[in-house]
């Protein structure tokens, strides 16, 4: 470590940053298509269909009750989802029994409303962009806590290198205003304190908050010291932390009137303001039946998150849940929804993922920054030279990850609708094609790799638009006359995307020209 301050918080920035960097970027790129984890969803199951018009809550009730009856009579428990901003439709899921005579499992199936044709529609099985978001607090193939502990320690040297970050650069919001074109690793530094500064609040809060969120991993001994190690003991510990304060009021429902649409109306005059998520039905085979109401979380910090009706000494009452009891609750709740973006409208999301591909901007030329400063010394005729080796590998996580994210939703357009496991192998062929991208970039020859990657980026995001039309009929222009805004919106922004890859593929391309012909060193 070097005698001043500022000089050994620079070596730990470059340390702290470089260990988890290409986790770390996974995390990033897969944290952030979170931010729109419904919309990707839309896309991802193309035979739903939107509800374009305003339809009365009571007259969705009712069909959906119909479909329920007729599918699902037998079950235990219903849900009716009501259409939202984000997610537009009317769907219907319940718990199935197991049936081992015709081999069937307990499971919970799903299927959806046209309401313009009143038939149900069933839906691809899909991983979903539920399944994408996941990915970067579970890492997916590894046991859950063994995932939470990696996570949790990257993020901790995420944290680390964003402070010391500050710290190193005395003149931070001078040089933020600083871009030197064509200067070669100083161009990359000046991107990468762009990148930095620009949404310093926003990584510090997403590094801070996601830590916080994990706590019951990165913090088990702290935990266990006041709760004990036992499995009563946690829980406990997550009864304490995730309580939600309850109060219960009594109703004018007559106990032989409860049905759902008598809760309905109950709920709809208890907040008229709140816009119905789902309702459910839950016990309905049996005398003590229970109905919930929840409401839709998407349109800030909610106050009252959902009502349950069930009958209490010959009452109908109404437990309504709201706010987190306790301090502490109360904050990680806050932290929990500022992490998510859950309270964020359509303008902040998009805030929420610009903020997040900087996230990937400033991890990613972190990486070529540490990199480039070694190569002058690597020998490039050796194929296994350890500088240009993690050289290629990192192009391969920076450019490799946005291909395997292509080829994931390539797989649901292609992969056999009756496909056994095919929300499986929709995620097994995201990891398939990363690791293949690590052998080929591995044995690539080091000339031309970036521009190369980059146009096989281009290509695979700029044709996934015609395969979405070649396969299910979606398209632009019919997206557009039909009002489903995110199937279009998803379709430019893969188009977005491969422009960008090009636009990079041609700028390298004509920077190795100019090289090559000596007008820029």
């Amino acid at each position: 470590m070097k005698n001043s301050f500022r000089q050994s918080m620079n070596w730990l920035h470059t340390w702290s940053g470089f260990v988890f960097a290409w986790l770390l970027y996974f995390i990033f790129v897969t944290g952030t298509l979170g931010y729109f984890e419904d919309e990707i969803d839309r896309w991802l199951k193309p035979e739903m269909t939107p509800v374009a018009q305003q339809i009365d809550n009571r007259e969705i009730l009712i069909n959906a009750e119909q479909h329920l009856t007729q599918v699902a009579d037998n079950s235990p428990s219903w849900y009716i989802s009501y259409p939202a901003n984000r997610s537009p439709f009317v769907n219907i899921s319940w718990l199935q029994l197991a049936d081992p005579a015709n081999n069937i499992d307990k499971e919970w199936r799903e299927k959806n409303i046209d309401l313009n044709t009143n038939q149900v529609v069933d839906v691809r099985d899909t991983a979903g962009g539920m399944t994408l978001y996941r990915l970067h607090y579970n890492l997916h193939y590894i046991p859950s806590t063994i995932a939470y502990i990696i996570v949790s320690l990257a993020t901790m040297f995420m944290l680390i290198g964003l402070i010391t970050g500050v710290i190193i650069h005395k003149k931070i919001f001078i040089e933020f205003f600083t871009f030197r074109a064509n200067k070669g690793l100083r161009s990359w530094l000046d991107i990468h304190n762009i990148m930095s500064v620009l949404p310093l609040p926003f990584h510090l809060m997403i590094t801070y908050s996601g830590l916080l969120l994990l706590m019951s991993v990165s913090m088990i001994g702290v935990i266990n010291s006041n709760f004990g190690a036992g499995k009563d003991d946690s829980k406990k510990f997550y009864k304490l932390a995730t309580a939600e304060h309850s109060e219960q009021q009594q109703t004018l429902i007559k106990p032989q009137d409860l049905s759902a649409d008598t809760v309905l109306l109950d709920a709809q005059a208890r907040y008229p303001t709140q816009n119905i998520s789902y309702i459910g039905v839950l016990k309905r085979t049996t005398d003590d039946v229970h109905y919930e109401v929840w409401f839709d979380n998407h349109q800030g910090i909610e106050l009252v998150s959902h009502l349950t009706y069930h009958q209490h000494e010959g009452q109908i009452v109404v437990d309504i849940s709201g706010e987190k009891v306790g301090e502490a609750a109360q904050i990680y709740d806050l932290l929990e929804h500022l992490h998510e973006g859950l309270f964020a409208d359509i303008y902040l999301r998009w805030l929420y993922f610009l903020s997040g591909l900087m996230g990937c901007a400033m991890i990613a030329t972190g990486c070529i920054i540490w990199l480039n400063k070694r190569l002058k010394n690597a020998n490039p005729n050796k194929l296994f030279d350890r500088t240009y080796t993690l050289a290629r590998l990192n192009i391969a996580v920076v450019v490799g990850l946005p291909i395997a994210l292509a080829v994931f939703f390539y797989s649901n357009r292609l992969l056999p609708i009756e496909m056994a496991n095919r929300a499986q192998w929709e995620m097994h062929s995201l990891f398939i094609s990363l690791g293949l991208g690590l052998i080929i970039c591995l044995f690539h020859p080091n000339k031309h790799l970036w521009r190369n990657s980059l146009w096989l980026c281009a290509l695979s995001f700029l044709i996934l638009p015609l395969v979405n039309f070649l396969t299910t009929g979606h398209n632009l222009f019919s997206s557009f006359l039909q009002q489903d805004w995110q199937m279009l919106a998803f379709d430019l922004t893969m188009l977005a995307t491969g422009a960008a890859s090009a636009w990079a593929a041609l700028a390298l391309g004509q920077k190795a020209n100019l090289s090559q012909t000596g007008v820029n060193s």
